[in-house]
């Protein structure tokens, strides 16, 4: 099959790693990426009109493709409706962007949500086209045999103020290797010499991370969260979880029984190594894109619809792109097909608004 992937493809982003999934399948893949294009990609710019470019494509691609990016190249590309292909929308963050993914996903014949907890209120609101795709781990990169002994506990990534007040919750006599900036290869090696490694979550998200340990051969130890969690892994058979307010007794009981750790560790590695990597997600996304058989059929409903048009005005608005002038177009248009349906749909978008602003005061948030 051939694929034209739209993504953002600095090192430790999901772009090279989806990428890198589609040809782990026998995919042929044409990468379209805001950034400075290295050989082989191409350099689309903010604002890439896909139906025309498609048109230019050799061999012409049977999939479209869109992955989120950093929100600071406000990528969009143009003229999803009008291609003549099947389209995907992979959401990332969701615990972070629900209010404008909902609406994005508009523009697609199917939206995968990494994030569970989102699916049933993004279909409430009338986004019925939206499954759950969680995150995975590169096996490209775990195939280092695990030899943990080096550090005791690790975490690798980013370190926040409320990720700092976090760890500094730990008791001292525990050994915490804490490393940010590496990834790929060196972020699997560090891992691999863990005995440990210690997830946090920013809001109850199932993050890479969370993936990432497993596949290592590290004992992952993780905040209790739901997200999903419990239909890919068990707690305390493939990973151990903890309430925050007890890390250090949980982290120094598995430090201090090898057995048991190794053993749980072993057959989390197991199993995200046979299911949850990135060629199995692709895979799972071609899968269900697919199945769409009539997407035509309803992309021509769409299409005769003021909805897509609002929805994409007010992903412009949204203050991540304030992307004012853009916004202002797609919201004539609404309005000039339906106006009573427009404004109807803008009363429906502030009050899931509200709801998503109580839900999220209510989750655990490490910052």
């Amino acid at each position: 099959m051939n694929i034209l992937l739209f993504a953002h493809l600095n090192r430790g982003w999901l772009g090279s790693l989806v990428k890198r999934g589609f040809e782990q399948g026998g995919h042929q893949i044409i990468v379209i990426t805001p950034e400075s294009a290295p050989p082989g990609f191409v350099t689309g710019g903010s604002q890439v009109h896909v139906p025309r470019l498609v048109s230019t494509c050799s061999p012409k691609p049977d999939l479209v493709v869109v992955l989120e990016t950093d929100p600071r190249f406000r990528f969009f590309p143009d003229g999803l409706l009008e291609v003549p292909v099947p389209t995907a929308f992979w959401a990332i963050d969701n615990h972070l962007n629900y209010r404008w993914h909902k609406e994005y996903s508009r523009q697609f014949d199917v939206t995968f949500f990494a994030q569970k907890d989102y699916i049933r209120a993004a279909r409430r609101y009338g986004a019925t086209n939206v499954h759950w795709l969680p995150l995975a781990a590169a096996a490209e990169y775990h195939g280092i045999e695990p030899q943990p002994g080096k550090y005791a506990v690790s975490f690798v990534g980013n370190v926040s103020k409320g990720r700092r007040r976090f760890f500094d919750t730990i008791d001292r006599d525990i050994p915490l290797n804490i490393v940010s900036g590496i990834y790929e290869q060196d972020m699997a090696q560090v891992l691999a010499e863990s005995k440990i490694g210690l997830n946090v979550s920013l809001r109850e998200d199932l993050n890479m991370r969370f993936f990432e340990v497993l596949a290592s051969g590290a004992l992952l130890v993780t905040q209790k969260i739901e997200a999903g969690v419990s239909d890919l892994f068990q707690d305390g058979v493939h990973f151990v979880s903890h309430h925050l307010t007890d890390v250090s007794s949980v982290l120094r009981y598995h430090l201090e029984n090898e057995p048991r750790r190794a053993a749980i560790a072993a057959r989390g590695r197991e199993l995200c190594l046979s299911r949850h990597t990135y060629r199995h997600r692709c895979d799972e996304l071609i899968r269900v894109t697919l199945s769409h058989a009539d997407f035509l059929g309803t992309r021509r409903n769409k299409v005769r619809s003021h909805e897509p048009d609002i929805a994409q005005a007010l992903v412009f608005a949204h203050p991540t792109f304030k992307m004012t002038e853009q916004s202002r177009e797609y919201y004539r248009r609404a309005v000039h097909k339906n106006r009573l349906g427009t404004y109807s749909y803008l009363a429906r978008y502030f009050g899931s608004y509200l709801i998503e602003a109580v839900q999220k005061s209510s989750k655990k948030t490490i910052w």
